[in-house]
């Protein structure tokens, strides 16, 4: 389970990505990190992928 800070924290960087500002390696590498172990984490990178090309 993740803890509500980490969610937050990842909620903050998949908006960044989704209107496209910029994201540190650090941020990606964490986002992936729990991307890998989180179907949920996974989901909302695709669609911030998704709409960042929009």
């Amino acid at each position: 389970m993740i803890s509500t800070t980490t969610r937050l924290k990842l909620d903050e960087i998949l908006k960044r990505i989704s209107i496209g500002e910029e994201v540190e390696l650090s941020e990606r590498l964490q986002l992936h990190k729990y991307a890998n172990r989180f179907p949920m984490i996974a989901g909302k990178l695709k669609k911030a992928l998704r709409d960042s090309y929009t």
